[in-house]
């Protein structure tokens, strides 16, 4: 069985992998915006090519999303360090030691010119006088903070990439093509998240046998490849017509779902059936100019079917 995926990021290879090529820089130019290197491995038993691809796309809105977690990162730390210099310590070490517990969980910051001082505890209470012996010593530590340049960057461009794996040889599907197809698969997706509609009531069917559920599944999947095939159609009816229809912000489009389509026919009845001197005649209504017009995209049968002149 022939495949083409993404590499999730739980798996402990595909991070290695990408900051393997991010160090190499050896990369092939793709698709407009994209490049990538290739690796041929086999991994769980199967000889496959991984594609680590750079989408300089991926790349902006991950300097969107780093942009606002280091100003989140900036506003917790503060409060960090504002606590922090309110606390006293033993010594200069156990100071330093509570700084570099923060310094752990930073990502796109680090901590600099930490500043100790010393506090001294007097053994009566009140203002000390000036000969007044000192029991005990403590220090408070400060320090400042800067962004880490190269951090962001890293992770910037770790986010820029993702791998997509294949075993389809390379004589049949081209390194470029394997970006095209992967892209496509969207579509199916798109198509059972339709069928997945709580209009269709599919979840209202309760069945546990796997035979049943085997039989449901290709039921679905029929209606997804039929569906798929009326849109296609009567996109490119309207692209070789040059026509366009409204969208649901009555806005021209070339590109309408079939799934509006319907939504646009819904309200055509069929009357009564009427037969005059032998000839059988159906009194339809509802028949506006628009829906005149889908239903001519269709073709002649559907024409024939509503009683109107295909042409």
């Amino acid at each position: 069985m022939f495949y083409i995926t993404r590499v999730p990021g739980t798996l402990e290879l595909e991070p290695q992998l990408i900051r393997q090529v991010l160090k190499e820089a050896d990369w092939q130019p793709m698709d407009e915006g994209y490049r990538y290197q290739r690796i041929d491995l086999g991994h769980y038993g199967i000889d496959q090519r991984w594609l680590v691809i750079y989408s300089d796309a991926a790349e902006h809105r991950a300097q969107v999303t780093l942009d606002r977690a280091q100003q989140k990162e900036a506003e917790q730390l503060k409060k960090q360090l504002f606590h922090l210099q309110a606390q006293r310590f033993s010594s200069p070490l156990v100071a330093q030691s509570a700084l570099d517990q923060i310094a752990l969980t930073l990502h796109y910051h680090d901590l600099i010119d930490p500043e100790f001082t010393e506090h001294g505890r007097y053994q009566t209470r009140g203002r000390p006088k000036n000969h007044s012996p000192v029991a005990s010593v403590q220090w408070s530590i400060q320090a400042r903070f800067q962004i880490n340049q190269e951090a962001i960057r890293v992770a910037r461009q770790h986010k820029a990439c993702f791998i997509l794996a294949t075993n389809i040889p390379i004589a049949d599907l081209t390194d470029h093509a394997v970006l095209t197809a992967y892209k496509k698969q969207s579509f199916v997706e798109r198509g059972f998240r339709f069928l997945k509609d709580p209009l269709f009531f599919v979840s209202s069917l309760f069945i546990k046998k796997p035979e049943r559920i085997q039989a449901l599944l290709m039921i679905m999947t029929l209606a997804l490849f039929v569906y798929s095939i009326a849109q296609r159609r009567l996109r490119q009816q309207l692209k070789d017509q040059n026509e366009t229809l409204p969208n649901q912000l009555n806005q021209p489009t070339a590109t309408p779902t079939l799934r509006w389509v319907f939504q646009m026919l819904d309200g055509i009845h069929r009357v009564v059936t009427l037969s005059l001197e032998g000839v059988q005649q159906i009194m339809i209504e509802g028949l506006t100019t628009l829906r005149i017009k889908l239903l001519k995209l269709f073709g002649t049968s559907v024409c024939q079917i509503y009683q109107i002149d295909c042409f």
